[in-house]
């Protein structure tokens, strides 16, 4: 993930470049490279739905505008400064997703044609008008080779003009024009969806029928960087001859304006539209303007009456510079059937409170990123945003009855020409509650294995997640990721790194002792995943997982050794709830499983730094034992801990039960007596059923002499 900016989900701008799948619920990734330079990745949830990752090549400018379209069944991803030459030198099969990820061969190097369209897109913005020079001298024009080509009419094709002045009053010679047949999604060919301004004019061929059209226009300084975008919408109305439209930009009179309890700052702000049709896809333009633009749009009073309207601006505000706690807004609102003008207060009851840590054993510079989708949505992204750790922060997120959140966090951004986010989690879709308090703790230590747990109430299937273990008839399923921290739903990066990294990883998986399976998971890329036939009776199935991660950004919770068992029989007619799936190796929805009743281990050391370390002296340890969620749970009956400060020498922690399996243990750790300053742990836990864990992590976290 870039600035390393980048988008994960629909905007495609959001986890960045080369994102690792999230476990479980995601196939791997599969990434390619725009012409422009960025880099898009795309993973598929449990539920078939795309969730976008793409990392921008610079932190501001048009290059930094991310232009998400869909158009019919395709998705494309647009830079800001290829925008005014769509059609006139760029043709849009160059940011199509789909073709891209598929290898379609680009027909320039993105390491150079990237800089030289932003080089070209600044000399065309001084002279105010784009095409014809430069790149695109003679008439030249890139295309992907073997681009769709055009649909040809089958029906009575009328004119849709599309007339506009542009923000300065002028007949329009930059921006961009969409027409959608509100009938039919499917009815114009991508190419016949989008066309740019001429003259003050956009012409469309269109069979009669029900249409909603769209002008898309931008102004920027003398280097490029973008000073204002502008919506103006005619969301609906009919074509039964030749037809004008004016879609003029001063129609957009209002401008996105939030209002938050304390004083923020505008940091990166965007505007979806959505206009559904009475079947067939969606049209969508989703226009990420970048850090600190502002965006206007045309408000519209009357409802739409053919398909849907859907509408919603989102910005990230942050504090003011200055003492205390840093804090953040996080917000979007949806409008569905008109158009508001864009002035929204916000109140406490409008958002949650999320007091965050963010923890690392070094400084650095990581991203987060934070994608909000709502229920129309289907595919779903945001732009990730740099963080310096370790951190703490207070983040105000929007909170809506249909609006889910999901999201990473990277610790730090891989080196190289191709970077990707290293050292992080990944959260789950979640929701909020407005009004409320929540704290969510990222990469606290120590990081252990762990499975996707479901945030959303399990009769929720709007983003259902794989648990860690299910047993399908005799068919034993696996998904669990090393290095994940100890909020519920946090997956960690797992076996991901760069070339500086030492990276291991060992699994074996048995059956009343014998052997079914046993190799190398970081074939997986982050998790162990697996699916193994097992014996039908009744039986003991033992889990070996040994995962290692050293190199220059890691210095705690390096290592782990779990060992786990648990009772385990044949399943024949379980059905899981909508939240949750059954875990297939390449994908789909599948709910005729149980889930097996392994332990669960949760860790939280008392006094515990956002760079993992605490005092020296006496220690504390709250450690929390259950049960993959929704397997049967049995009475968790004991657990031990022990630290270490070499790994080869154990010392006997006090443990007391504190009831529904959380244990505290105490113990003394000493720098001038321990040998280094990092506390290894080991615990073993057990329940009534004859299910047990056994837990070792090498440098679990820190001690610090005062």
């Amino acid at each position: 993930m870039r600035r390393t900016l980048s988008v994960l989900g629909v905007v495609l701008a959001g986890l960045g470049g080369i994102a690792p799948p999230q476990a479980g619920a995601a196939v791997p990734a599969t990434s390619a490279t725009l012409i422009t330079g960025e880099t898009v990745s795309v993973r598929t949830t449990a539920d078939g739905r795309s969730l976008f990752d793409v990392r921008p090549v610079v932190e501001k400018g048009m290059a930094r505008a991310l232009v998400h379209l869909r158009l019919g069944d395709r998705d494309y991803e647009v830079p800001g400064t290829a925008l005014p030459y769509l059609g006139r030198g760029l043709d849009l099969s160059l940011f199509d997703v789909g073709a891209l990820l598929a290898g379609a061969p680009l027909p320039a190097d993105p390491a150079t044609f990237g800089p030289a369209l932003a080089k070209q897109f600044k000399e065309d913005n001084a002279r105010g008008h784009f095409g014809g020079q430069g790149l695109f001298a003679g008439g030249a024009s890139f295309a992907l080779p073997g681009a769709r080509p055009a649909v040809r009419p089958r029906s009575v094709m009328r004119t849709v003009s599309l007339d506009a002045t542009d923000i300065a009053g002028n007949p329009a010679d930059t921006g961009v024009a969409f027409l959608y047949n509100t009938d039919d999604g499917n009815l114009l060919d991508f190419d016949e969806s989008v066309n740019y301004f001429s003259g003050g004019t956009a012409k469309f061929s269109a069979p009669d029928g029900n249409y909603s059209a769209l002008g898309l226009f931008w102004t920027a300084d003398a280097d490029g960087n973008p000073t204002e975008v502008r919506f103006s919408a005619q969301p609906e109305f009919a074509v039964k001859a030749d037809k004008t439209v004016r879609v003029d930009a001063s129609r957009a009179s209002s401008k996105l304006t939030w209002v938050t309890p304390r004083p923020a700052l505008l940091d990166d702000t965007g505007f979806l539209f959505r206009r559904a049709a009475k079947t067939g896809p969606a049209l969508l333009v989703d226009f990420d303007a970048g850090p600190g633009v502002p965006i206007a749009v045309s408000p519209t009073a009357v409802p739409v009456k053919t398909g849907a309207l859907q509408t919603y601006p989102y910005s990230r505000l942050v504090s003011p510079p200055g003492p205390g706690t840093p804090y953040e807004y996080v917000l979007q609102k949806a409008s569905t059937g008109t158009i508001p003008k864009q002035r929204y207060v916000i109140t406490a009851k409008d958002v949650a409170a999320v007091d965050s840590t963010y923890f690392s054993e070094y400084s650095s510079l990581g991203l987060r990123q934070r994608s909000g989708m709502f229920s129309f949505e289907d595919v779903s992204g945001r732009v990730s945003h740099p963080i310096q750790l370790p951190r703490k922060q207070v983040e105000y997120v929007s909170a809506a009855p249909d609006l889910r959140w999901f999201g990473g966090f990277s610790k730090y951004v891989l080196p190289g020409p191709f970077p990707g986010w290293a050292g992080g989690q990944y959260e789950p879709f979640h929701a909020y509650q407005g009004g409320t308090s929540v704290t969510e703790d990222w990469n606290r230590f120590p990081l252990h294995p762990a499975g996707e747990v479901a945030l959303l109430p399990l009769d929720d299937g709007s983003a259902p997640v794989a648990p860690a273990a299910t047993r399908a008839g005799d068919l034993l399923r696996l998904s669990i990721t090393p290095f994940s921290d100890n909020q519920p739903g946090h997956t960690g990066l797992g076996f991901y790194g760069e070339a500086r990294d030492t990276i291991t990883g060992h699994y074996a998986l048995t059956q009343d002792g014998a052997t079914l399976a046993e190799g190398n998971p970081q074939t997986a890329i982050t998790e162990l995943t697996l699916e193994q036939p097992v014996a039908a009776g009744p039986s003991t199935l033992g889990l070996t997982l040994d995962a290692g991660r050293t190199g220059p950004m890691y210095h705690q919770s390096t290592a782990t050794h779990t060992e786990w068992t648990w009772p385990s029989r044949h399943v024949e007619g379980a059905e899981l709830p909508a939240a949750l799936v059954c875990l297939r190796l390449r994908g789909g929805v599948d709910r005729s499983c149980a889930v097996e009743p392994m332990l669960t281990l949760g860790y939280a050391v008392g006094g515990l730094r956002p760079d993992g370390s605490t005092v020296s002296g006496p220690q504390g340890l709250d450690l929390t034992v259950g049960h993959l969620q929704l397997s049967t749970a049995s009475p968790i009956t004991a657990a031990t801990v022990q630290y270490s400060d070499d790994g080869a020498t154990w010392h006997d922690a006090a443990v007391t039960a504190r009831g529904d399996g959380v244990f505290h243990a105490d113990f003394t750790a000493v720098t001038d007596a321990f040998r280094g300053t990092d506390v290894s742990l080991r615990v073993t836990a057990a329940d009534a059923a004859g299910a047990t864990v056994t837990e070792t992590i090498t440098a679990a976290y820190h001690v610090y002499a005062v």
